[in-house]
């Protein structure tokens, strides 16, 4: 079947070919398909535990560790081999840990973003898992969706698709049921749709031909795009480790060669350098890192916020604008007609209940149920809410029309209407619906007074229609001179917890921005409603006026054009803002990407979802708002990790350095030098990871700046320094190694508990169980092998072990003190 062309057969030839009919499969053929066809997924081969876990030896920093293991060995330092072969295998198995668990995180999220398919069954169209298409099936493609399957249209309207997925043509293509050349190139087969592309216009009925790894975009990918965990911070991150590891190794050259200026034995100078170079290298910072990220993508998936892009995570704790829908994301989005406007009067649905035997208010309904793409079925309905709200109006008054569908206009949301051209009751019409400022020059200009609905907090849907005598398509036809039937009026009330969700964006220091397409005194009295301050602007007013000036003085925009959503976006960033989009139409995509993160309705267009970085499965405006909670989370605990680790690092390195700077006795041996970066690094560092949620997120300000900041850069110098005058005290006040070994592990256990960069431990409290589990652990640890004398620590008495744990608060007291000095002086600069 591959090697058939069907862009170049007729779409009836192509139908008997796969024995399938117009009406669709029924359920016993497609469940026979599957089994022959199997799922509609590229299936690629997928990485074995074991596979990953090698992967992990590949990297540099890795390979530095494994290269000084046999250099221990070869100068004949087994216990000193051992302790960085240990180092190894803890270094191994947390990036195997981190890239094993955020790959299950993200094939978890996947199965939520499983893609939809319409598929037409006995003539019925049902609402299916896309993996369970076949071969034959009949399915129907609208605007904003992506398309399942490789398939061979059928009929189509005004229908345009992207394929730059494939063709990496950067225009839509527009396409319809015509057959062309056997020679033609992909990009020339205007008859066929292709899996994963984007219906950017119109609609499609069309035939299945191919399926999972058998479709276009199956053959050019083996797998299904790669969950690779790579940001711009890990980025920078990695960036940052090499400058690390090019000044670690000159730094480790200058102390051999210092040291055997000075006279220290060789190989046990190499040794010492070796075992510098060892404990500076932060190797277990990438894993950390990227174990923050992904417990924060599983975090955000609870809260109903899918993360597809890990930049969104570190992007979300600094944005400060929110440019937000109303529809569905600060209201109900479930619509309601409650007033009806005709010609002679208007009429409050609740008080009249026999409304459908006048006339005028007949035609009005008819009109909302036969100009409509939404489908109801067995008590379920699947379309726009107002086209349902239509219906539901419609079997309200038991009002069903048989009809036959000639032609249709689709809405569309520059043209801001709808048209059809329908038969019934022996007669044909043309029905029109949209904005009543458009409708207006349709039917010559007299139409009823509309603002005041709008300012009630009403969405205004105005009907005209014309009884036509021949009809043929709405391409030689004109829209003007119809008869104006009235108006609709519906109430989409907000969410809720809007208001609430408002209230802590305000204290967050974020700004929302409303935009939407609704009528400017519609979504005035909406935001009064939920606390979005500020007079409305509409897109006419837009386009004379600066965008800058506009973006500064307004936080309502209404009828407004796909491009000036884009314009705003711009403008606001522009300005130097972190401005986060939301967006469920398909118009919406060139401002959920340009926007520094993206965000897409649940309920919304395929096109918006992959423009997007997250997606709101309940649509809420609150889960963004819980969101930017998260982000905030993971971009500080970021923070506190490198704050913690780094100082750790530098301290044990310069601990090798300043012996042969100052040429005095080392107050611990290279194994001791290394033991310590493996209790550190991978038992009291990884408990940071794990810590719960900090509170009061959302009464800070939005983050600035990068994740190394000037106030880290000066804690980890003052603190390695700090950490290095403890070492050489406890060596020469107790007199044993064991005193400085165990004196720098306190040191770094006490600072485990008061990581933060701006909150005291004595606000905070002993908020981290699992730093406290990680504390008491290495303590026993270090007592077990102290006393026992391995890694030849002398055992130390009672008194020994409290002064040494005594003085291992110093790094605490400074920290504390630094953040005493910097409110003192914060007071005096606010009096000032």
């Amino acid at each position: 079947m591959d090697q058939i062309k069907w862009w170049a057969i007729e779409s009836e030839e192509a139908i008997k070919l796969l024995n399938s009919d117009v009406r669709g499969l029924n359920e016993e053929e497609r469940r026979k398909r599957l089994e022959k066809y199997g799922l509609n997924e590229i299936r690629g081969r997928e990485k074995t535990p074991l596979e990953i876990f090698i992967k992990q030896f590949k990297n540099p920093i890795m390979l530095v560790l494994i290269v000084s293991t046999f250099a221990f060995i070869f100068l004949n330092f087994i216990a000193e081999a051992v302790v960085v072969f240990i180092i190894v295998i803890i270094s191994a198995l947390v990036g195997f840990l981190q890239e094993w668990k955020s790959e299950n995180i993200i094939k978890e999220l996947k199965r939520f973003m499983m893609l939809k398919a319409l598929v037409y069954s006995n003539g019925k169209v049902l609402e299916v898992d896309s993996r369970y298409l076949v071969p034959g099936d009949v399915i129907l493609v609208e605007a904003g969706m992506k398309v399942p399957a490789d398939a061979r249209i059928l009929e189509s309207k005004e229908l345009s698709v992207d394929e730059a997925i494939l063709t990496g043509e950067s225009f839509p293509v527009n396409k319809d049921a015509k057959k062309v050349d056997e020679d033609a190139s992909l990009p020339e087969r205007t008859c066929m749709i292709y899996a994963g592309t984007l219906v950017t216009t119109g609609w499609a009925k069309a035939l299945v031909v191919a399926t999972g790894n058998s479709t276009e975009v199956g053959k050019i990918s083996k797998s299904v795009e790669s969950a690779e965990v790579t940001t711009p911070l890990l980025k920078k991150l990695a960036k940052f480790s090499k400058q690390l590891s090019i000044g670690i190794t000159l730094v480790a050259i200058f102390t051999f060669l210092l040291g055997v200026i000075r006279g220290y034995d060789p190989v046990y100078v190499f040794v010492a350098a070796l075992s510098f170079a060892v404990a500076v290298i932060p190797e277990v910072l990438p894993a950390m890192v990227t174990m923050t990220l992904a417990f924060g993508v599983r975090d955000m998936a609870k809260k109903n916020a899918l993360v597809k892009s890990l930049p969104a995570v570190e992007t979300l704790g600094s944005v400060n604008v929110i440019c937000t829908d109303k529809t569905g994301t600060l209201t109900q989005n479930k619509m309601k007609v409650v007033k009806i406007v005709t010609n002679e009067a208007e009429f409050d649905l609740d008080s009249y209940v026999t409304l459908g035997e006048r006339e005028d208010v007949r035609k009005l309904i008819i009109a909302g149920y036969l100009c409509n793409t939404a489908v109801c079925e067995s008590g379920k309905c699947r379309g726009d809410p107002m086209e349902i709200a239509l219906l539901d109006l419609a079997m309200k008054f038991d009002i069903k029309v048989d009809f036959e569908l000639i032609d249709q206009i689709p809405f569309d949301s520059k043209r801001k209407y709808m048209a059809v051209a329908v038969r019934f009751d022996e007669k044909m019409y043309v029905i029109v619906k949209g904005a009543p400022e458009v409708l207006k020059n349709m039917v010559g200009g007299n139409i009823p007074e509309f603002e005041k609905y709008a300012e009630m907090g009403m969405r205004v849907l105005a009907f005209a229609w014309k009884e036509v005598e021949d009809f043929r398509t709405f391409s030689l036809f004109k829209l003007e001179n119809l008869e104006f039937l009235g108006y609709q009026c519906f109430i989409d009330p907000p969410r809720d917890d809007a208001a609430e969700s408002i209230s802590k964006c305000k204290e967050a220091g974020i700004r929302v921005i409303m935009i939407t397409g609704d009528h400017p005194a519609t979504a005035a009295t909406i935001a009064g409603w939920i606390g979005i301050d500020g007079k409305a602007v509409s897109g006419r007013e837009l386009e004379k006026m600066s965008m800058d000036e506009a973006v500064k003085n307004y936080s309502v925009f209404a009828r407004v054009s796909p491009e000036q959503k884009f314009e705003i976006v711009k403008a606001l960033k522009k300005q130097g803002n972190v401005v986060a989009v939301t967006g469920d139409g398909v118009n919406d995509a060139p401002a959920l990407k340009l926007a520094d993160c993206g965000v897409a309705m649940g309920s919304g267009s395929e096109v918006s979802k992959e423009a997007a970085d997250i997606v709101l499965l309940d649509d809420s405006f609150s889960t963004i708002v819980n969101a930017v909670e998260v982000g905030r989370d993971i971009f500080r605990k970021m923070q506190r990790i490198i704050a913690w680790l780094l100082p750790a690092s530098g301290g044990q390195g310069s601990i090798v350095l300043a012996a042969f700077l100052f040429g005095i006795a080392l107050p611990m041996s290279p194994i001791h030098v290394l033991w310590i970066n493996t209790i550190t690094a991978g038992l009291l560092g990884m408990m940071l990871v794990f810590e719960k949620m900090e509170e009061d997120l959302l009464r800070m300000k939005p983050t600035k700046g990068e994740i190394m900041n000037k106030k880290i850069l000066f804690r980890i110098a003052y603190l390695s320094l700090a950490c290095v005058i403890l070492a050489y005290y406890l060596y020469f006040d107790i007199g044993k190694s064991s005193a400085a070994v165990n004196g720098v592990i306190a040191f770094q256990a006490w600072y485990l508990l008061t990581p933060y960069l701006d909150k005291s431990f004595f606000r905070v409290g002993f908020r981290n169980k699992f730093a406290v589990l990680g504390i008491l652990a290495t303590l026993l640890i270090q007592i077990a092998i102290t006393n026992a004398a391995i890694m030849k620590l002398e055992p130390m008495s009672v008194e020994e072990w409290l002064k040494v744990i005594a003085f291992g608060s110093l790094g605490f007291i400074i920290v504390e003190l630094e953040r005493l000095i910097e409110a003192a002086f914060r007071k005096l600069r606010v009096r000032a």
